[in-house]
C-alpha cells in the first residue's frame, strides 16, 4: 500500500510535519519497501485555503491512507469526502511512523484534530486533540459505509435504466 505522509524533508528519515496543510512536503510512501516520491506541497505558503488545496493535491497522488500529526477541519473533510482514511502521526521519523503504521499502531482520525487556521503563525504547535475512540471510529465508518451503499445503489439504477434503454 502507498501511503501519504506530511513531512519537513524529502527522505524517510526526515521528521514528521506538525501540520498538514502547510507542511513543506508530502511523500508517498510504499510500506512494503519504503521506496517513495516527494512532493513540494504546493499550498504551504497560501494566504488562505491552504488546507482544502493540500487535501486536493493529496488525493490526485491516490494514496491508500493519509498520516500526519495534525489535519484541520476544512482538509479533513476534503480528505474524507474523498473516502480516505486519515491516521494520526506520533512524531518521529516518516520511517518510524510508517512502520508504526505497518504494525498498526498509529489511531485514525474519526475527525479532525486541529483547529482552522492551526498551521499559521506557530499555531502548530499546539497539542492534538485525543483520537477517536474505536467507538467513534465505528460509528464513521458505518456512516461512511452507509453512503457508499447509496451511491452504489443510485449507480446501478442509471446503468439499470441506460441499459434498457439501449435494449
Amino acid at each position: 500500500m502507498k501511503v501519504i505522509v506530511s513531512s519537513t524533508g524529502k527522505n524517510v528519515d526526515s521528521p514528521i510535519s506538525k501540520v498538514f496543510g502547510r507542511a513543506e512536503y508530502y511523500l508517498l510512501v510504499d510500506t512494503e519497501d519504503f521506496t517513495l516520491k516527494s512532493f513540494d506541497n504546493p499550498a504551504v505558503n497560501q494566504s488562505g485555503g491552504a488546507g482544502i488545496q493540500a487535501a486536493q493535491f493529496v488525493l490526485k497522488k491516490k494514496p491508500g491512507s493519509v498520516i500526519s500529526s495534525n489535519i484541520g477541519p476544512n482538509a479533513y473533510e476534503v480528505l474524507s469526502a474523498g473516502s480516505m482514511l486519515c491516521y494520526i502521526a506520533k512524531g518521529g521519523t516518516v520511517r518510524e511512523t510508517v512502520e508504526a503504521f505497518n504494525r498498526e499502531e498509529l489511531p485514525m482520525m474519526g475527525a479532525a484534530n486541529a483547529d482552522s487556521h492551526s498551521g499559521i503563525a506557530g499555531n502548530a504547535n499546539k497539542p492534538p486533540r485525543e483520537a477517536a475512540s474505536e467507538e467513534d471510529d465505528l460509528e464513521m465508518l458505518t456512516a461512511r459505509l452507509r453512503d457508499l451503499r447509496g451511491q452504489i445503489a443510485d449507480i446501478l439504477q442509471k446503468l439499470d435504466r441506460i441499459m434498457e434503454e439501449q435494449a
